[in-house]
């Protein structure tokens, strides 16, 4: 009987200790994104102490499913839907929006009595007070800031059955430094106060754990790779407790270590090559952006244990990479990933005007981002809804540079008297926006692409913001490096940003982005040409295609272009289309009609975007990037873009995908030269590049074949055109390079003219450099009609829908400036995102051209899609 009892004791003891397998806590991470409702706080009379318990009635209130600011709940909930048409933004009551706004959540809890809960806020929009079940848990004096992360632990206020979450979210007021879009295009109504990322309950046992990270240091030759993988880990208990860490990715590593946590604590745990020889991996698998290697990802897993008992799980993935800055002979900053000096070819990029972009959308301008051959995206104050970008760009080698936006460095935005720093002032708020970046770092370390994170736009953060940046960042990221302004000096000056901190900027911003011609890319050297990093830059507005102008302008006010094609433009000093129409006109001659205009401003984007990029290209070495200021548009607008907001590309995105495709061949507009390009790690021998040229009534006038080499990241200059040619005033250049079996690898078609554009270099401003006389490719409006004859097949090729198109153009003169499109059969509508090979092609005589196009299943979905072909002479 005595043993039975000891028995009996012993496995009560057992069954109340938690090392049972039947106690274990099962981690969990619950997303509490659908189904809140949403009010204003006009005429409600109670408060968070009230609206925060299960019986409130929000019945009248807004549906809505987040990440939502308060103007994406009114459109989700139907108003206000047809505001981009014309000037409807700006007829929008914004009175509603300058009271705080409710966001109310009821959700289901199996409560377990040991586990730790915490309710995490990845994104609030400007203040709030934060009730659950009653009770306050976070005040606005705690969260404050867009880009703040916040996570309260609410195991003594959750309980088992239904919880009620109350957010009171208080909009931002002149002064507070908010999320903006400064001149790019007008701000959304309610400023976009709001829930604008997600809001989620983790439950684990006393141990959770946060932000796992994997570092790599790479031998010299790339065969080795020893890792250093570190992950937070938090105590909530009020006592120590040891754990056991485990991380693991499967075909590499399995490893473990026992860690002491003191009560309420977070450790930094962390797993070195000197101590894991595991970590210690040879001939890995890397990471490399677009077209200079594969994307590799891994998957991590990392555990927390007492015992037998799992305390929390993470699941992540990381890259093998190393990212290391260098600086050029004249001291401009440049990149390495893998050791490998790398050209940034990239675009800026913005959220939706109302932070509303869906995954899908968002998917898919990183795959157009990768189609147009572009390897970087920059962030400025736009960081994303959710973690959809940063998947995105992991998974087809694009990098990232983040960082915050000049939003906050201009009286005109952020309503405070300007500094010749970031208007990030005094001790509370320098600490407040430090933690805040801190909490994006963690969040976002683990991501390969995110190859930088910048601070400063046009000026330097204070000195002491920046060092506590510096010294915070370092804590959680010593892997990347870290830029304190994308400035490095005001143009036409000597004046250079020189941080106390981290010395010369070495990077600039100098514009242009207003027009300037194509050869200003390759012969400026006192502003936005070809050498050292340009941060942001390009050549101005690129107007969108016909379908897409007739969904933002009212019928009234198509044509001729007026002060609301304005409207749909950015910004102050770029409001207008008036200086770029100058330009367009004096150069390709005035259109007649919309149609005709529309269509041919798809040559002058083409045309403007193409030379930015190949010049980069050309100068590598002395330059190191671009950043083609921007890549995408908020809302509908003709400033700015590769593609528009129904991501419908322009001429601008085909140019910009010629521009950087990695095996290039090159027409130089200042030498009258041609070049070859092989941006790949690997050599291509044995190739024969072709260079023709045809006056405008398709007479050859030129050609030459040269056999060449390219070693592995290489230019070369071909040629030099002979200045003597009978070209005309507007003719053409076709260039091809071509295997040893005269397949062609890549080619280029240029229109030109024999009448130079010339630029009034000593009126330089940021904006651009004036022109003061034109190229002339008028020639074009008098070439004769041809005939182009098509065919087009169908098939599925993994989920997708592929189009091959065949192009032949039978007659004597050449067929301009090709534009196929998709579109469905009922609608008329361009079927999008599209996927072409080449778009906007021109054929020589006899020439035969295959193009494909490719569309997802779900975007056709049951539809038809019909081939449109239209060329600028063709009939």
């Amino acid at each position: 009987m005595q043993r039975l009892f000891l028995f009996l004791s012993i496995w009560i003891m057992l069954a109340h200790s938690g090392c049972s397998p039947s106690q274990e806590i099962k981690a969990d991470y619950q997303a509490l994104n659908d189904g809140w409702s949403v009010q204003s706080s006009e005429g409600l009379t109670v408060g968070g102490d009230v609206i925060s318990t299960s019986g409130f009635n929000s019945q009248e209130w807004y549906n809505a499913n987040i990440p939502a600011t308060v103007f994406a709940v009114l459109r989700q909930n139907n108003l206000h839907t047809d505001i981009f048409m014309g000037d409807g933004m700006d007829k929008v009551d914004k009175t509603p929006f300058q009271k705080p706004w409710w966001y109310r959540k009821s959700f289901t809890v199996n409560k377990e009595e040991k586990a730790t809960y915490q309710i995490q806020f990845e994104g609030i929009n400007y203040k709030a007070n934060i009730w659950m079940n009653g009770q306050q848990i976070a005040t606005d004096k705690i969260v404050e800031g867009p880009f703040g992360r916040w996570s309260f632990d609410v195991s003594q206020h959750i309980t088992d059955g239904e919880n009620t979450l109350a957010v009171e979210v208080i909009p931002a007021v002149k002064g507070d430094l908010t999320i903006g879009f400064v001149d790019w295009n007008p701000s959304a109504p309610d400023n976009n106060m709001g829930l604008w990322r997600g809001v989620y309950l983790k439950k684990s046992g006393a141990v959770s754990l946060e932000s796992p990270f994997v570092e790599t240091k790479l031998t010299p030759d790339n065969d080795i790779a020893e890792l250093t993988v570190s992950v937070l880990a938090s105590n909530h208990s009020d006592k120590a407790v040891e754990t056991t860490i485990t991380v693991t990715t499967p075909e590499l590593f399995n490893i473990s270590q026992k860690v002491t946590i003191e009560a309420g604590k977070t450790s930094n745990v962390v797993f070195d090559a000197a101590n894991f020889q595991a970590l210690r991996i040879q001939n890995p698998k890397l990471w490399w952006p677009l077209n200079m290697g594969e994307p590799t990802l891994h998957n991590l897993t990392v555990t927390a244990k007492d015992g037998n008992s799992t305390s929390d799980e993470l699941n992540s993935r990381y890259g093998i990479r190393q990212v290391e800055q260098y600086l050029t002979a004249r001291g401009d900053k440049g990149f390495k990933i893998n050791g490998k000096p790398t050209l940034i070819k990239g675009g800026g990029w913005v959220d939706d005007v109302f932070l509303a972009d869906e995954d899908a959308k968002v998917k898919a301008q990183v795959e157009y981002t990768k189609h147009m051959n572009m390897n970087t995206i920059r962030l400025e104050g736009f960081w994303g809804k959710n973690n959809t970008l940063f998947d995105a760009c992991d998974e087809n080698g694009i990098l990232l540079m983040i960082g915050w936006s000049c939003q906050w460095e201009w009286e005109a935005y952020c309503g405070r008297p300007e500094l010749p720093f970031m208007m990030i002032t005094g001790d509370e708020e320098m600490v407040r926006n430090t933690q805040a970046y801190v909490s994006q770092v963690k969040l976002l370390r683990n991501h390969p692409s995110v190859f930088l994170w910048v601070f400063g736009s046009d000026k330097l953060p204070l000195p002491k913001l920046e060092a506590m940046l510096h010294t915070e960042i370092g804590k959680v990221d010593p892997s990347r490096p870290l830029l304190s302004s994308c400035k490095n000096r005001e143009v036409m000056t000597n004046d250079y940003l020189v941080s106390e901190v981290s010395g010369p900027v070495g990077v600039k911003m100098l514009g242009p982005y207003n027009y300037v011609p194509p050869v200003y890319w390759f012969i400026d050297t006192i502003a936005g040409g070809a050498y050292g990093f340009n941060t942001e830059t390009g050549p101005g507005p690129q107007v969108s295609p016909l379908e897409s102008i007739l969904k933002m302008i009212p019928a009234d006010k198509l044509w001729p272009i007026n002060e609301m094609w304005d409207y749909h433009c950015g910004r102050h000093e770029f409001g207008t289309l008036s200086g770029w129409l100058k330009t367009f006109n004096a150069r390709y001659g005035e259109a007649k009609d919309l149609e005709t205009f529309a269509f041919k401003a798809q040559m002058a984007n083409y045309e403007a975007m193409r030379p930015m990029f190949e010049a980069f290209q050309v100068n590598h070495g002395k330059s190191t990037g671009v950043i083609q200021w921007m890549l995408n548009s908020a809302w509908p607008e003709f400033y700015w873009q590769l593609y528009d907001y129904y991501l419908m590309p322009n001429g601008a995105f085909y140019g910009a995908r010629k521009g950087c495709q990695p095996l290039n061949i090159v027409y130089h507009y200042s030498e009258n030269a041609i070049y070859a390009v092989n941006e790949h790690l690997t050599a291509h021998n044995n190739l024969k590049a072709q260079i023709q040229l045809f006056d405008i009534n398709s007479k050859e006038v030129y050609n030459e074949v040269k056999e060449i080499s390219l070693d592995a990241e290489s230019v070369i200059k071909l040629t030099s055109i002979p200045s003597n040619l009978k070209t005309g005033t507007t003719y053409f250049a076709a260039l091809k390079l071509m295997d040893a079996n005269e397949v062609t690898l890549a080619d280029n078609f240029y229109w030109l003219s024999s009448k130079d554009d010339k630029m009034a270099w000593e009126k330089t401003t940021w904006v651009n450099t004036p022109m003061k006389d034109y190229a002339d490719l008028k020639g074009i409006n008098t070439m004769p009609k041809v005939s182009v004859s098509t065919s087009m097949t169908q098939r599925e090729v993994a989920g997708k829908q592929e189009f091959k198109v065949k192009l032949e153009n039978p007659n004597q003169s050449i067929a301009f400036f090709i534009e196929l499109t998709l579109v469905d059969e009922e609608s008329g509508q361009t079927l999008l995102p599209v996927f072409w090979s080449d778009n906007y092609v021109s054929l020589l005589s006899a020439e035969t051209k295959e193009l494909t196009a490719t569309i997802a299943n779900d975007v056709i979905g049951n539809r038809k899609a019909v081939l449109k072909v239209k060329g600028w002479n063709v009939n």
